[in-house]
């Protein structure tokens, strides 16, 4: 099952939210995005499953300052996976 919210990892420390919200905005409407700069991590929103599924296919892999972007879907099986990462992202 695919979700709305991505997973991104691998950002260079200098990425901004304003960018990444740019950049996944060529695929679809987005919802909300939140970047942890130091970890190099971040979540986006869309506003549906779709636009999430298009965003991941095209950017997965793409070159962002530098830096290959490895972007997941938050189907339930990574979001079990990762519910520790999570409370400590969002605190």
């Amino acid at each position: 099952m695919h979700t709305k919210r991505l997973f991104i990892e691998n950002l260079d420390s200098s990425t901004t939210e304003n960018e990444i919200e740019t950049l996944f905005s060529l695929y679809g409407d987005v919802d909300k995005v939140k970047i942890k700069r130091e970890r190099g991590r971040g979540f986006v929103e869309m506003t549906s499953a779709s636009e999430a599924r298009r965003a991941c296919a095209h950017l997965d892999g793409s070159v962002l300052w530098g830096r290959s972007m490895k972007i997941h879907n938050m189907n339930d099986t990574l979001r079990h996976r990762f519910i520790y990462l999570f409370s400590k992202f969002f605190g």
